[in-house]
């Protein structure tokens, strides 16, 4: 089994754990800007060669052809319009707009672990290069049990006394940040700062409760267990009740039933 990347940064100064976490980001599969700047750009600029791998940073423009859409028949209704973001669980898409996390937005997830896992599944599982920064108890076997790549996550168990600088690097290289539910919310005007960062980088940030300016808020609650009897047998699922709810989007819930 492949394993994550990760990242020990707790003895690092800012200068070596920017350059250590660049090193990582080239090294993940596809590189380059988050796939929702990649969709909308015809041209993009790979770099081949690590910075602070010594050698000089070699950057190849690369053309992506824009995709067409066939003419629709006269009279027909028009298409719904495509949301650019990052997978999600089938069963929780239709509480999001688009059906996925919408890139260039900040969303708080709060209550179960397992739905972070989940939304780190699914996102990996689509080829979504996603971090998780400051959450050291994370276990990757769960996200690969529920069908995640895990050559598509990187791990910063200890991002330093400062998560958010952290974050900043690895929103310019990455489709989703995940922020671990022990780091704790900054003040508002640092928030706005990366929520800019978030919305020119065309990622999307997952943040914990009571994170200022959350766009998106999804509440995860398990409700049962599966495969267990009485006080014996293998778990062999977790149902979790999952609230969606926005500034813009109406209040919505659905149950999610991930395997144990």
């Amino acid at each position: 089994m492949d394993s994550a990347a990760i990242a020990d940064l707790s003895d690092l100064d800012t200068a070596a754990r920017v350059a250590e976490l660049r090193r990582r980001l080239a090294a993940m599969p596809g590189g380059g800007p988050p796939a929702a700047a990649r969709s909308t750009a015809p041209t993009v600029t790979v770099p081949v060669v690590a910075a602070g791998s010594g050698a000089p940073v070699v950057s190849a423009p690369v053309e992506r052809a824009e995709p067409t859409a066939p003419a629709a028949p006269v009279g027909a209704p028009a298409p719904a319009a495509v949301v650019p973001g990052v997978a999600v669980p089938g069963s929780v898409a239709h509480l999001l707009p688009g059906g996925v996390l919408p890139a260039g937005h900040v969303t708080a997830v709060s209550g179960s672990a397992t739905l972070r896992v989940g939304l780190l599944a699914a996102a990996t599982a689509a080829g979504a290069r996603c971090a998780v920064v400051g959450w050291p108890e994370l276990g990757v076997a769960a996200v690969a049990e529920q069908g995640g790549r895990l050559d598509c996550l990187a791990l910063v168990p200890d991002p330093g006394p400062d998560p958010a600088a952290v974050v900043s690097v690895l929103l310019d290289g990455l489709d989703l940040v995940l922020l671990g539910p022990g780091v704790p919310a900054v003040a508002p005007s640092r928030a706005r700062v990366l929520a800019g960062r978030v919305r020119a980088a065309g990622a999307v940030l997952l943040v914990g409760a009571g994170w200022p300016g959350a766009e998106l808020i999804l509440a995860g609650r398990h409700c049962r267990y599966g495969g267990l009897g009485a006080g014996a047998g293998r778990l062999a699922s977790v149902s979790t009740v999952v609230h969606c709810s926005g500034r813009a989007t109406p209040a919505r819930t659905a149950e999610w039933v991930a395997a144990g």
